[in-house]
C-alpha cells in the first residue's frame, strides 16, 4: 500500500506543468520596502502535496492484488493503466474488499507520514519508495529484497 502510495504521488507530480510555480514566504512589507516572497515549482510545494495527500488514495480502486506464485506474498499492482494501454491482469484478484482494505491502508499512511511523503517528495529525492516505506517505516521490509520492476 504505500508503494503503490508513492507511486501515485510521484505520477501526479510528474503530471504537473514544470513552469507552474507558487509563490511562497511573507506577503508583508519588510522596512526598506521589499517583500521576502520567492517562487517556487508548484509540483513539489507543500500546498500541491497536501492537496495531493487528500485525494490520492482515491486511486486505490484502480489497483487489484495479486500474489507472486513462488513466495505467495501479495502485492498491489494498478489494473488500469495511466495512458489507457492494456494491462496483464492475469492472477490479479480485483473486489470491492481488495480496493477497500488498500484504500484504508492509503489513507493510514497518508495521514501517519504525511510529513515524511512531504519531506521526501518535496526535495525529488531518490528511491522514494524504499526510503519511505522500507528504511524510515519498515512498512514494506521485505520490499528491498525484490527487484525493482516487479513492484
Amino acid at each position: 500500500a504505500c508503494r503503490a502510495l508513492v507511486d501515485e504521488l510521484e505520477w501526479e507530480i510528474s503530471q504537473v506543468d514544470p513552469r507552474k510555480t507558487i509563490q511562497m514566504g511573507s506577503f508583508r512589507i519588510n522596512p526598506d520596502g521589499s517583500q521576502s516572497v520567492v517562487e517556487v515549482p508548484y509540483a513539489r510545494s507543500e500546498a500541491h502535496l497536501t492537496e495531493l495527500l487528500e485525494r490520492v488514495c482515491e486511486k486505490m480502486k484502480e489497483y487489484g492484488e495479486k500474489a507472486d506464485p513462488a513466495t505467495h506474498r501479495k502485492s498491489y499492482v494498478r489494473v488500469i493503466s495511466h495512458d489507457g494501454t492494456k494491462m496483464d491482469l492475469s492472477g490479479v484478484k480485483f473486489d470491492g474488499d481488495v480496493t477497500s482494505s488498500l484504500k484504508f491502508a492509503c489513507e493510514s499512511i497518508a495521514e501517519e507520514y504525511e510529513d515524511e511523503l512531504i519531506e521526501f517528495l518535496s526535495h525529488e529525492a531518490e528511491n522514494v519508495k524504499d526510503r519511505l516505506c522500507s528504511k524510515r517505516t519498515d512498512l514494506c521490509d521485505h520490499a528491498l529484497h525484490i527487484p525493482h520492476d516487479e513492484l
